[in-house]
């Protein structure tokens, strides 16, 4: 068979070219893949009283859209459950692995207004239906109403959705669009007008679009994000929806403007169960749990593999991460080197452990001693969707590992590289890419991938355990330059769990899929910088949750573009 240094090569023969590394992803620099520091100490300028990394620059201002899960959220914190049940906003379009860097980057196609009119009028024919919840914000709000409520809807609910009090000027304008849309209706009905009127504040750009340009900040020479720019971006990191009329007024009070008052808010909002939720979204995506029911698999080599399955794996990260995270409030980096995991009776017969004996229900064991199995990267999870349709891909195992757990930058494969190896028949997988190391243009990237993947040949492509690959005994260890050596998946949990990088990495992470940012060499200083907070913290990830509000790099930008 043909290998190349590509996407062919990391499943060898398999036809799924889906990995960590294929979704248009551009790791951020500031480590190189050897894992050399290449930047800042993490000193401060103690010379302002809102210190800032040095070298710290932050991304630019700008705006993005909201992603649909923000979109479905913020509806039904505004109208309720009924309404998010019927919002249908367009799918989003990840970059670098996440929606919100999408979301910040990508034009909107022609259609997608079209999409979002449609969204627009399920939801408002939802509250119609059940106005429940915005009478609870306008009380007013019912069938034979004057037309002095649709100026009470315009002002609490377009502050709701537009995340700032509206101009006079904006609030004539929406409860015109009540008004008129009252007029068409046969029978004259409120309702009718309230219909037209929600349509109108849920297809507003004010509504669809985050702005963070900020305010020009003499102390640090970026831009400051105001109060109600600063309060939005808290409330979407923190709970994934637009901000409530209660933060609102704490932003517009100036309550924002002074870090302890921000800080507290913010440990307030991380004790509320909507930031559990929040933080369990951001997870699926990171580790991506998302699309686990749909995972490809080859139904003949793996029968015992359904979209049911699927979900019971991503239950399974799920749980380890709540138990690190909230119940106890322990170090992150158990996630990688955990030696117990939450099965209920099917992942069980999967794993080929003692079940439980708890049918549906997940119960806490701890792996087998002789898997050598530790935290999320020995879970079905991972080795599901990091494998192909028919068989394990330890390229593709390994470049996660490298991009998304350690944030490392491998570089793209060489297009002219194209290596003919025999088939595989009398060698393990193993041995056949180990070829692959023997090229020096396949070298400089299988070579910074692949050993780690081979740490993970004992658990085929779905996580069960093998002792064997094509008749022939497994051998699990491996080495890479800058990150370790280890003889099998349990050691090299440990090694990513001391890395220091790896802590970093779920920074960056955050970046990424909370923020919509990429970073940069020029915000390497500032994850330098908090990285060093959530060590201190014990790696807390309710500390580093404060900490990153509390942060320049979250309360300034740079210049639009």
């Amino acid at each position: 068979m043909a290998l190349g240094c590509g996407g062919g090569s990391a499943n060898a023969g398999d036809t799924d070219t889906d990995s960590a590394g294929t979704d248009g992803s551009d790791s951020s620099p500031g480590t190189d893949a050897t894992g050399t520091d290449s930047d800042t100490d993490g000193e401060t300028d103690s010379d302002t009283d809102d210190p800032t990394p040095e070298g710290f620059v932050p991304p630019p201002g700008g705006m993005r859209k909201l992603t649909t899960r923000e979109y479905i959220s913020s509806v039904e914190l505004m109208l309720g459950d009924a309404a998010a049940t019927a919002a249908i906003p367009p799918d989003d379009i990840a970059q670098e692995g996440f929606d919100a860097v999408g979301a910040a980057i990508l034009a909107l196609p022609a259609d997608t207004i079209e999409l979002y009119e449609r969204s627009a009028t399920a939801v408002a024919d939802a509250v119609v239906t059940d106005p429940s919840t915005i009478q609870g914000y306008v009380p007013c709000v019912e069938e034979g109403a004057n037309a002095a409520c649709y100026r009470e809807v315009a002002t609490t609910i377009g502050r709701l959705a537009y995340r700032r009090t509206l101009s006079q000027d904006e609030i004539e304008a929406l409860a015109a669009i009540g008004a008129a849309g009252q007029q068409w209706a046969d029978d004259g009905s409120f309702m009718t007008g309230l219909r037209y009127q929600l349509m109108g504040i849920l297809q507003a750009p004010s509504f669809l679009y985050i702005q963070e340009v900020g305010e020009v900040d003499d102390d640090t020479g970026f831009r400051r994000l105001t109060g109600t720019e600063l309060a939005t971006r808290v409330s979407f990191f923190l709970t994934g929806h637009t901000p409530t009329l209660e933060l609102l007024d704490a932003a517009e009070s100036g309550a924002l403007d002074d870090p302890d008052e921000l800080r507290t808010m913010a440990e307030a909002m991380v004790a509320n169960p909507e930031a559990r939720t929040a933080l369990e979204s951001f997870f699926a995506e990171a580790y991506r749990l998302r699309s686990l029911a749909e995972a490809p698999k080859n139904a003949e080599l793996f029968p015992n593999f359904t979209p049911e399955l699927g979900e019971m794996m991503k239950n399974e990260t799920l749980l380890l991460l709540y138990d690190i995270v909230w119940d106890r409030d322990a170090d992150f980096r158990e996630l990688f080197n955990a030696r117990h995991t939450y099965v209920n009776d099917q992942l069980a017969e999967l794993y080929g452990i003692d079940s439980p004996g708890s049918g549906e229900l997940y119960t806490r064991v701890d792996w087998p001693a002789n898997q050598r199995r530790a935290g999320y990267t020995s879970q079905a999870s991972f080795l599901t969707w990091q494998s192909g349709p028919r068989r394990n891909s330890p390229t593709k195992r390994g470049l996660y590992i490298q991009e998304r757990i350690l944030c490392n930058e491998i570089p793209p494969p060489d297009p002219s590289v194209e290596l003919d190896l025999p088939d595989g028949e009398g060698l393990t997988l193993k041995e056949l890419l180990e070829m692959h190391l023997e090229n020096p243009g396949c070298a400089s990237c299988h070579g910074l991938t692949d050993p780690l993947g081979f740490a993970f040949e004992n658990y085929d492509a779905v996580g069960a355990f093998r002792t064997e690959d094509n008749g022939l005994p497994i051998e699990t260890d491996g080495e890479v330059a800058g990150i370790g050596m280890w003889t099998d998946a349990e050691q090299l949990g440990d090694i990513l769990a001391a890395d220091p990088r790896t802590g970093d990495c779920l920074i960056e992470n955050f970046m990424r899929g909370s923020l919509g940012q990429t970073p940069t060499d020029d915000t390497h200083p500032a994850v330098v910088d908090l990285g060093l907070e959530f060590a201190d913290s014990g790696y807390s990830v309710q500390s580093l949750l404060v900490d990153m509000v509390a942060h320049p790099l979250f309360r300034l930008v740079d210049e639009p573009k």
